[in-house]
């Protein structure tokens, strides 16, 4: 695996990157909707101010993320970002989208923290200078970050295991009024081994390569049948709720192939299970 490590890591960094950059486009083509969105929510005060220095550190982040140049620093402000608006529009535990919204968040800073920990990779401008030297790698900073981070990326798929299993009529109906009307009853049942097996490799750090290898097999196809919509920037807020599903799924995927690059680090099963060899 560490041959491809490179390869995974720019990979994973673009789709991390991807996210941040289509928000700031998307505020830039929506200025009015984006404040008065913002109002609603109640930013009254500075409305104007907070949606620049939101597009700003959208795309500066987006952009240091993507080339991989002064990545941490880029990384630590866009995981302050995404705190603060997962905080201030997401924690309405009543509203069953924004639970996911909430869940899909805080997946996305644990792919943020795994970048944190190991850099940007070789396939970056930051390069060696970015990387994490042998000691950090075996220090107390970088073993909290990774187990956050898996702990973060894990956590939406187990609630989302769990919510089929403890809705299994309401999955299926759904799961059918998007044209999945056939062995129904099989992809149910595979669809909740494999979010909360995933969860639980990434949880543990038990086989933690397979686990999110079999995560992100699993959220390609499940991003292309729940969240078909169209991509251009419109005004519609049903559109625009499932683009944001979209970009979200890609970036979690970013940050599970960056955990398939890297592994569990220190603190997991995985170590444990080398050591004893």
């Amino acid at each position: 695996m560490q041959h491809y490590e490179p390869t995974l890591s720019l990979v994973g960094r673009l789709l991390l990157a991807a996210l941040f950059l289509w928000a700031g486009l998307h505020k830039i083509f929506n200025p009015e909707g984006t404040q008065q969105y913002m109002a609603a929510y109640g930013l009254t005060v500075g409305t104007m101010l907070l949606y620049l220095a939101a597009t700003v550190v959208e795309f500066a982040g987006g952009i240091a993320l993507m080339i991989g140049h002064t990545t941490r620093e880029a990384v630590s402000l866009l995981v302050l970002f995404m705190v603060m608006v997962t905080g201030i529009f997401h924690a309405h535990p009543a509203d069953p989208n924004q639970v996911i919204h909430f869940a899909k968040n805080l997946a996305i800073i644990g792919g943020l923290l795994y970048v944190l920990a190991y850099g940007p990779g070789a396939s970056s401008i930051g390069g060696q200078a970015e990387q994490p030297t042998p000691a950090a790698l075996t220090g107390l900073r970088h073993t909290a970050l990774t187990l956050a981070g898996r702990i973060f990326l894990g956590g939406l798929f187990l609630l989302s295991g769990l919510n089929k299993l403890l809705d299994p009529t309401g999955t299926r109906q759904y799961m059918a009024s998007m044209g999945m009307t056939s062995a129904t009853d099989l992809f149910y049942a595979g669809a909740i081994l494999l979010e909360i097996g995933g969860a639980l490799s990434l949880w543990l750090g038990w086989w933690t390569r397979a686990g999110a290898a079999a995560l992100i097999g699993f959220l390609v196809p499940a991003t292309m049948i729940f969240h078909r919509t169209s991509m251009s920037f419109v005004h519609d807020a049903t559109v625009q709720d499932q683009q944001f599903h979209v970009m979200k799924n890609l970036a979690i995927i970013g940050g599970l192939i960056y955990a398939l690059a890297q592994g569990a680090g220190s603190l997991s099963l995985d170590a444990r299970r080398r050591l004893s060899r």
